[in-house]
């Protein structure tokens, strides 16, 4: 196999890589800026079979070859479709991942995905959907907003974006929302974004789908509590989250490994666990993604994820990356 760069040339690869189940190897099939610093990439697994079927709202965790991690929201649902599509935003602070992509990743190109994963999804019969965009949160919003034209429901788009030049896939967001009901702005023409008086429009029955930056999001959260929403109408779809991970230390056994270890002020279950030789799969590490999420069997869990949801919590399961425990002891499933 020949790399470039670190990035495996697809033509020259004639072996797909040793994974764990779960995990595809896939091509670039195309790549295309969509706005000023967002790029769209079309991937397509190697071994020719069709991508796992998804719900809109669903993303892949993303291995790239310098070792990092990263989830990226898929453009649209499908069944038994042969590519699927990301859009990558090229930071400015970026650890090596968004770089990575615009700066080296190309046609041919293999890179390892994981299957689709969902812990965004569009409910099935909401009497009308706000979606609400916040730069490069367009992208799991785009396939709900594909959904919900398919099934001829009621939804309206708000897209908020810093200048004109960053907005993507504008064309086709005008195709598919109704008439009257997208909204898109820029922060540089002076416009102001008012969630509050947005969704009391909306009316209280609404239910609100918001993707974007933290403070974005917490913007829009309490705008949604200033209108009267309750707290499960607003659904979030996080890509970053600062975690405060540190905490009194705990006893943490794995049940079904029979490994018992200590876990320190400033360890995280999952490395206390992996020095002891017990795997914990993880990819995040900032508890947005839930793969590390397992189940409490003793004890009280102190969730410091966003990814989780109440029932979540309260039937029992826990983020290991980044959660800990309120008791002195907590047994998981594991």
């Amino acid at each position: 196999m020949t790399a470039i760069d670190g990035v495996v040339d697809g033509a020259d690869a004639g072996v797909a890589a040793e994974t764990d189940a779960g995990v595809v190897e896939v091509e670039v099939v195309e790549r295309r800026v969509v706005a000023q610093g967002v790029l769209e990439v079309e991937l397509r697994p190697v071994d020719g079979r069709p991508w796992p079927d998804h719900g809109p709202g669903a993303h892949v965790d993303v291995y790239l070859p310098n070792g990092l991690i990263r989830q990226y929201s898929l453009l649209a649902a499908a069944k038994a479709a042969p590519t699927a599509k990301i859009a990558v935003l090229k930071t400015v602070d970026s650890r090596g991942g968004s770089q990575l992509v615009h700066e080296r990743l190309r046609p041919g190109h293999r890179i390892l995905v994981s299957e689709p994963k969902n812990t965004f999804e569009l409910g099935a019969d909401d009497e009308h959907a706000v979606l609400v965009a916040g730069g490069i949160g367009v992208t799991p919003l785009l396939a709900m907003a594909r959904e919900l034209a398919a099934r001829g429901s009621s939804f309206e788009f708000h897209y908020r974006v810093r200048t004109p030049d960053r907005v993507a896939f504008a064309d086709e967001l005008a195709e598919l929302v109704p008439n009257g009901a997208l909204h898109i702005g820029a922060d540089s023409d002076g416009g102001i974004f008012a969630p509050e008086s947005v969704l009391r429009a909306a009316g209280p029955n609404a239910t609100v789908y918001v993707c974007g930056p933290e403070p974005f999001m917490e913007f829009v959260r309490k705008g949604a509590t200033a209108a009267g929403l309750g707290a499960d109408a607003v659904r979030v779809e996080h890509f970053k989250h600062d975690a405060d991970t540190e905490g009194r230390p705990f006893t943490l056994t794995a049940a079904r490994s029979e490994v018992t270890v200590q876990v320190g002020p400033t360890d995280t279950p999952a490395q206390a666990l992996d020095r002891a030789g017990v795997f914990v799969p993880t990819a995040c590490e900032q508890g947005v993604c839930g793969t590390c999420k397992v189940q409490v069997l003793a004890g009280t869990a102190d969730h410091r994820d966003v990814v989780l949801t109440a029932s979540e919590r309260a039937g029992g399961l826990i983020t290991l990356c980044c959660s800990r425990s309120t008791t002195d002891q907590l047994v998981v499933d594991l």
